[in-house]
């Protein structure tokens, strides 16, 4: 360590000319003292050597690197919007096929109810057929009877007869009375079986139709059936290249966002969640919008029907100077319902149990056959197929919604691919598809297919 004084004198002679520094000559002090001096200068160029170098490299970034690093976020950004936007698309194709799976599978419903139809029918108009057939065979026999009998007596009771054996004219009158009803007999026997026989025929003819209209209805439904399969296969495909892809993209998107992937799927199933509750509020909204404007429509027919009505009824008041005005028009009281608890408490409990198109239980279900069964236990027969339930229920605006109603979706009600069994609070209980289970959803979380009308068994 060099002393103060050393120092002192040493800088105290430093001159920096150009970034460089010189020793100026002393001739006051001694030799030695000037080699010192020119080694300590050395020392302190040395250490200043970095000093100014780093004030020349400075370490900030250029305005290029500023400009490149701006242009990469900005690409890792574009990025990760094009890969959000390509799991959103995902999302919306993984709907759309689950749909479509479902909608396969009620067109099967329906096509088993008319294959029972056809069957019933078939096998009332072949038994239609037989009795006829049995009553055409006993006018037969009768005739065949009459004839023999004719044989027997030789052809010859005729009218002539009776006068030739007559005894007098209270035996010709009775003879005469006996041979008119017989002839009476024959005919009523021979009309009854040419119409026995007229009859029989047309039923043969049914039954024949009947069983035509069966077997078509078997190759529909059968037809229906492959269909249907076919569909849930494809469904089941399509979903799991949905979900690898998506897989890749969560990683993706892990990477471009400098975050784990397991992070990145919860960010995603979050991102997903939100969207679900903003459609939802979306649905309910446009949903609670064509109710309330269908009410003032409805509202806006009652009150100019009752306008019509008292019209009419001045008219005829002013006419007749006796008719009174009819009264105001009132909608009939909904009929208090039974057993909606025990409706609710089963579907309830077969919560988890998973979704099997055309099944109504009791391990698995399908929408249409979990409705059927759960409204079985308040007495109440449902079709299996969701567009017949909207025929066998009464129409109830969504507002007036009560536990135990249905809620359809779909373009219209006869044509509806999915029902569930509203609990309250926009609630339901529902087996949405396959893949799925037994389960709660919120009734506008399928979307814009929520039809403005609930059905009340």
């Amino acid at each position: 360590m060099f002393p103060e004084w050393f120092i002192a004198s040493t800088l105290d002679r430093l001159k920096v000319v150009d970034r460089k520094a010189y020793l100026v000559p002393s001739t006051r002090k001694p030799i030695w003292f000037q080699l010192v001096v020119a080694t300590g200068t050395a020392l302190v160029l040395a250490l200043a050597g970095p000093i100014a170098s780093a004030q020349a490299d400075p370490v900030y970034p250029s305005a290029p690197q500023v400009k490149a690093a701006k242009a990469a976020v900005g690409d890792k950004a574009a990025q990760i919007a094009v890969v959000e936007g390509q799991l959103k698309a995902s999302n919306a194709r993984l709907v759309a096929v689950q749909t479509a799976a479902e909608v396969a599978a009620e067109k099967y419903n329906l096509a088993r109810i008319l294959l029972q139809e056809r069957t019933d029918a078939a096998k009332a108009a072949a038994e239609r057929a037989a009795a006829a057939q049995k009553t055409a065979g006993i006018a037969s026999d009768k005739l065949g009877q009459f004839a023999a009998s004719d044989y027997m007596r030789g052809g010859n009771l005729d009218q002539l007869e009776v006068f030739l054996s007559s005894k007098g004219p209270q035996d010709l009158l009775d003879r005469a009375a006996a041979v008119q009803l017989i002839s009476d007999i024959r005919s009523r026997t021979l009309q009854n079986a040419d119409l026995s026989s007229a009859v029989a025929g047309g039923l043969r003819r049914q039954a024949a139709q009947a069983q035509a209209q069966q077997l078509a209805a078997e190759q529909t439904a059968e037809s229906a059936k492959t269909a249907v399969q076919a569909q849930v296969d494809l469904a089941a495909v399509e979903t799991a290249s949905i979900q690898k892809q998506q897989s890749a993209m969560i990683a993706q998107l892990a990477t471009l966002s400098n975050t784990s992937v397991a992070l990145e799927r919860q960010r995603q199933d979050g991102l997903k969640a939100e969207a679900e509750r903003r459609a939802a509020a979306a649905a309910k909204a446009a949903a609670e919008a064509r109710s309330a404007a269908q009410a003032r429509a409805e509202a806006q027919a009652r009150a100019d029907a009752q306008a019509r009505a008292d019209a009419r009824a001045r008219a005829a008041r002013d006419a007749a100077n006796s008719a009174p005005a009819p009264g105001p028009v009132t909608n009939d009281p909904v009929p208090s319902r039974g057993g909606v608890s025990a409706v609710i408490a089963f579907a309830q409990a077969q919560i988890g149990k998973p979704y099997q198109w055309g099944a109504a239980g009791p391990d698995t279900f399908d929408c249409s056959g979990l409705t059927l069964i759960a409204w079985a236990q308040a007495g109440v027969n449902l079709s299996h197929y969701t567009g017949f339930q909207w025929t066998e229920t009464r129409r109830v605006p969504l507002s007036q919604l009560q536990p135990g109603d249905l809620v359809f979706y779909g373009v219209d009600g006869p044509d509806s691919h999915h029902v569930g069994l509203y609990i309250g609070n926009d609630m339901m209980i529902d087996a949405p598809h396959t893949g799925a289970y037994v389960q709660y959803d919120d009734i506008y979380s399928f979307g814009s297919d929520l039809l403005p009308y609930g059905g009340r068994p």
